[in-house]
């Protein structure tokens, strides 16, 4: 008997449900969308433009265009870290952030970008909140933070973040990989810009699979 306590990591075991669509779709679905006009792409790029309209649903995005797929939630975060920021820029992170966001920024900084860490208060959302108020300074163009840490299960108050956030004209980047298919997240009403998710876990998808959603009127490609 295996019992499996990993679900952080990825979730398993994956619904039946799953398994049939991966084969379907190689089975129906196996040529290139957008590359060639023959029925099984253009089959292939309706089923896709599903899969788009369906996270625009689930998470109430402005529309299926600003949604992209990702090889996980580390390149989602990539993307927004390296297609947003510019030299000069400050970044505000929590201190319980994923090497996903820490690592880039580490590099990044070698290129001019700052970050601040605001430490996260236990059981305490206003102190936690007034951390992130005190590490924003004039430079700073994006908040970037977890939505709930892998490690110790807690939950950021995302909702005051991004109300923090849109408060002094920046940005908000969320990293959903633990909670997207738990928590329930509404990007009109949670005011979220950048949202990053991975595919295999809360959501139940195979590995290799990832989402990124964004503003519409902001280009990530340099």
């Amino acid at each position: 008997m295996l019992i499996y306590l990993d679900n952080a990591a990825t979730t398993y075991p994956k619904p039946i449900a799953v398994s049939n669509s991966a084969c379907q779709a190689v089975k129906l679905y196996g040529a290139n969308p957008g590359r060639s006009g023959h029925n099984m792409s253009i089959r292939t790029a309706e089923e896709i433009f599903k899969c788009r309209q369906a996270i625009k649903n689930m998470f109430n995005a402005d529309s299926e265009e600003n949604i992209v797929f990702t090889l996980n939630c580390t390149h989602a975060i990539n993307t927004v870290l390296k297609g947003y920021l510019k030299p000069g820029d400050h970044v505000v992170i929590s201190s319980m952030e994923h090497n996903a966001v820490v690592r880039p920024l580490t590099e990044l900084a070698k290129h001019g970008i700052t970050y601040s860490v605001a430490p996260v208060i236990f059981n305490d959302n206003d102190a936690t909140v007034d951390s992130f108020r005190r590490a924003i300074n004039a430079s700073t163009r994006l908040i970037a933070c977890t939505h709930a840490s892998n490690v110790w299960g807690a939950r950021l108050p995302v909702e005051r973040l991004t109300a923090l956030a849109h408060q002094y004209g920046i940005r908000i980047m969320v990293d959903a990989a633990q909670t997207a298919g738990i928590f329930p997240v509404d990007l009109q009403n949670d005011r979220i810009d950048f949202l990053c998710m991975a595919g295999h876990k809360g959501l139940y998808g195979t590995m290799g699979t990832g989402v990124l959603i964004h503003p519409a009127e902001i280009s990530l490609v340099r």
